[in-house]
């Protein structure tokens, strides 16, 4: 009887202390991590439990602040700023929050603006490479074919 108790106390332990020393966790992103949009007007960051009223947000394009955000709390688990007009592009969003125990939590997602997140648009160099190496995989076919 003494190593049933012993083991549903272990048990117990296992269970409820992970929610004891839980911190808040990025629940939901308005626009979502990896999504592309037409429009970015918005931010919005739903946490798991309530966070402080000096919480951050930066958007980044090529590592380089892309505009000057303001975010506000609301709702106690909302972090939520406006975003002024921005060109079409790649951005990363970074932001920071202190959650109810005190604890620092932050993170990081990529979203797109008329675009792919992640996907650069080709440049030139990259089909002028590919003009190179098949005229150059031609040239030599046709050598080889005039030798036999």
């Amino acid at each position: 009887m003494r190593k049933f108790w012993l083991i549903l106390w272990g048990a117990a332990v296992f269970v409820f202390i992970p929610t004891v020393f839980a911190h808040a966790e990025l629940v939901s992103a308005m626009p979502e991590p990896g999504s592309t949009i037409a429009e970015l007007t918005e931010l919005r960051l739903t946490f798991s439990e309530p966070i402080g009223l000096n919480g951050q947000i930066q958007l980044h394009q090529n590592f380089i602040s892309a505009a000057d955000l303001q975010p506000v709390v609301e709702n106690e688990s909302e972090l939520v700023t406006a975003v002024p007009p921005l060109p079409d592009g790649v951005y990363t969003v970074q932001w920071s929050v202190i959650s109810a125990d005190g604890h620092p939590i932050r993170g990081s997602y990529s979203l797109g603006i008329d675009g792919r997140p992640g996907h650069a648009n080709p440049t030139p160099w990259f089909f002028g490479g590919i003009l190179l190496i098949l005229g150059m995989g031609t040239a030599v076919w046709l050598h080889r074919k005039q030798s036999t």
